[in-house]
C-alpha cells in the first residue's frame, strides 16, 4: 500500500484462518470421498466474521500450510476397462495415494484377478508403466473418459490401447501422474463469485467459478505445501459494498482430477488472508490532534 497499512479511506486486515476452529461446515457431503461426513467441516470450514462486518473491496490469500494428506485416486477416477480374450474387466483401484512402484504392484494385483502372470514395471526415469501380457490372445487397455483412471496410469482418455500375443506390452502414452496433480484450488463459495480470479471454460455458457487462488503441490505425499503469494501487493477487487459476516473455503485438485471439497481426512490446513476495506474511523489518520493549555489543534 506505501502506507505501512495505515490510510485514511481504507482498512488492512488479516485474516488467520486453521481449519480445526470451524464449528459448521460451507458443505453437506464429500463427492468421491468415502470418509466419515462428520469430517467435512474440517475440508469446508465455515468460518464468521461478526465482531467486524467490514465492507470489502480487496481480498488476496498470502500464504497457506496444506497437509498432503489426500488420495490422488479417488472414488471418481479409480477405474478403467482390461479386455483379454474378447472378455471386458472393470479394473477397481483402492483409493489412496501411491507412489509408483505402490501402484504398479496395485495394477498387477488387481488384473491378475482375471489373468495369470501378467506383469506391470515402474520406469522411474520415464515416469510410465509398462503392461507385460504371458499369452496368445488379444488384449487391451481402455480409459473411457476422465472419470477413469487414466492420469494416474498414464494414459489419454476415450483410446484403445491395443496389443496381441505372447511376451506383447502395452506402454504409458503419456506422464503417469502417479501422486495427482501439480497443483490445487482454493475455493469459496460465498467468496468465488465476488473476486476477478477466473478459470478458461471449455463450455460457452461456463460461469464465474469459487476459485480464489491457486497452490503448486511442490512436496511429496506425507509433507506439507507451506504457500506464500508471489506477488502480495496485487489484490482482487471485491464488489462495493459487501458485507463480509461469514464465509467459506474448500480445496480441490487441479486439472480434471475432480474431488469436492479435497478430503484431508480430519488433519489441519490454514489459510492467511490479505482483506481491504472502506475505513469506519470518523477521524483522519493523517490530522493528529494535540491539547496544549487546553487548546486542542491539529497537527498536519
Amino acid at each position: 500500500m506505501g502506507d505501512f497499512g495505515l490510510n485514511q479511506t481504507f482498512e488492512y486486515t488479516e485474516l488467520c484462518l486453521d481449519s480445526w476452529d470451524a464449528k459448521s461446515s460451507g458443505g453437506q457431503y464429500f463427492e468421491n470421498s468415502s470418509s466419515n461426513p462428520n469430517l467435512i467441516q474440517y475440508s469446508w470450514p465455515q468460518y464468521y466474521f461478526n465482531s467486524k462486518k467490514p465492507e470489502v473491496i480487496g481480498i488476496k490469500v498470502l500464504q497457506a500450510e496444506i497437509p498432503f494428506v489426500w488420495d490422488a485416486i479417488t472414488l471418481g477416477n479409480n477405474t478403467f476397462v482390461y479386455t483379454t480374450a474378447g472378455v471386458p474387466h472393470t479394473i477397481t483401484i483402492t483409493p489412496g495415494t501411491y507412489t509408483g512402484p505402490q501402484l504398479a504392484t496395485e495394477l498387477q494385483a488387481k488384473i491378475n484377478a482375471f489373468t495369470a502372470a501378467l506383469t506391470v514395471t515402474w520406469s522411474a526415469s520415464a515416469l510410465k508403466f509398462l503392461f507385460t501380457y504371458p499369452l496368445a490372445s488379444t488384449w487391451s487397455l481402455y480409459f473411457a473418459d476422465r472419470n477413469s483412471a487414466y492420469s494416474p496410469v498414464g494414459f489419454l482418455p476415450g483410446v484403445l490401447y491395443q496389443n496381441v500375443g505372447i511376451g506383447s506390452t502395452i506402454q504409458s502414452a503419456i506422464i503417469a501422474q502417479v501422486t495427482g496433480p501439480y497443483y490445487l484450488y482454493v475455493n469459496s463459495s460465498k467468496i468465488g463469485s465476488l473476486v476477478n480470479f477466473n478459470l478458461c471454460d471449455t463450455a460457452i455458457t461456463g460461469g464465474v467459478g469459487p476459485e480464489i487462488a491457486r497452490i503448486p503441490v511442490n512436496v511429496q505425499f506425507g509433507s506439507v505445501v507451506f504457500y506464500t503469494d508471489p506477488d502480495p501487493n496485487k489484490y482482487f477487487d471485491f464488489f462495493t459494498g459487501t458485507q463480509f459476516d461469514s464465509f467459506d473455503f474448500y480445496l480441490t485438485l487441479g486439472s480434471d482430477q475432480y474431488q469436492k471439497p479435497l478430503d484431508l481426512k480430519g488433519s489441519p490446513w490454514s489459510l492467511k488472508l490479505g482483506v481491504l476495506s472502506y475505513r469506519k474511523a470518523s477521524s483522519d489518520l493523517y490530522q493528529k490532534p494535540v491539547t496544549r493549555g487546553g487548546q486542542t489543534t491539529i497537527s498536519m
